[in-house]
């Protein structure tokens, strides 16, 4: 009988029998592959961020002073900075030089307790001179440095910061860890704050400065080149 015979169903098979996929099966197939193409373009982009905790990746921001070495906040507090980062920058003329030399010695002999350290603004020109207290700016504002200055407010003065140098260089004789990895300080002019060069860094000298000194008074400057560590310091 006519409708018991099975069979391939007329139409069923591809096109003049030729084995090729049809067009609709082959826009499946590179559906397909871009769906495993995004996929693995997830998975990757997930892997790397979750090995630095997922935070984007950014070059560091350069120093408005142009720093060319790494700065970075210890947990304590204090500015961490290699031995090429620029804390001063120089006069360029004979009347700047002049006028922060006037500034200078205002600020270190005779009147510590009222101002900062003076600083020369490259990107300007102008002396840029520190009131510390309301004392120190009404006698900023009342002096005539002959080329173009600005005032800024500071929380230290020139008093404290020098105090600051000298107490770093007699922590090693007070017995403090690490303290002989101390070979130089000196003023920071730029931020207002004292600057203390070390051979190494050292955690337990970190946290001793930070309890000593206000950390945002104080920059350590890690420079290794300069000191022949021994046996005497911590390893």
């Amino acid at each position: 009988m006519s409708g018991g015979v099975d069979g391939p169903v007329p139409g069923s098979r591809l096109r003049a029998g030729s084995g090729r996929p049809s067009r609709r099966v082959l826009l499946g197939l590179v559906a397909v592959l871009l769906v495993a193409a995004i996929c693995v373009t997830a998975l990757v982009w997930r892997t790397n961020s979750s090995s630095d905790g997922g935070r984007p990746h950014s070059s560091p921001a350069p120093s408005s002073a142009g720093a060319s070495s790494a700065a970075s906040l210890d947990p304590t507090g204090i500015l961490i900075v290699g031995p090429d980062y620029q804390l001063q920058s120089g006069p360029k003329d004979e009347a700047v030089a002049m006028a922060f030399d006037r500034a200078l010695r205002l600020a270190t002999e005779t009147n510590r307790d009222d101002l900062g350290y003076p600083w020369i603004d490259p990107s300007t020109g102008e002396l840029v001179v520190s009131a510390a207290t309301a004392s120190g700016r009404a006698l900023l504002e009342s002096t005539a440095f002959g080329v173009p200055t600005r005032i800024r407010d500071v929380a230290h003065s020139t008093t404290e910061l020098l105090k600051i140098q000298d107490d770093a260089t007699r922590l090693n004789a007070q017995g403090v860890t690490d303290a002989l990895l101390i070979y130089m300080t000196g003023p920071d002019y730029r931020d207002n704050r004292a600057w203390i060069t070390i051979g190494r860094f050292s955690r337990p000298l970190l946290d001793e400065l930070a309890r000593r000194f206000p950390p945002d008074a104080v920059v350590v400057v890690v420079d290794p080149a300069h000191y022949p560590l021994n046996a005497a310091s911590t390893p």
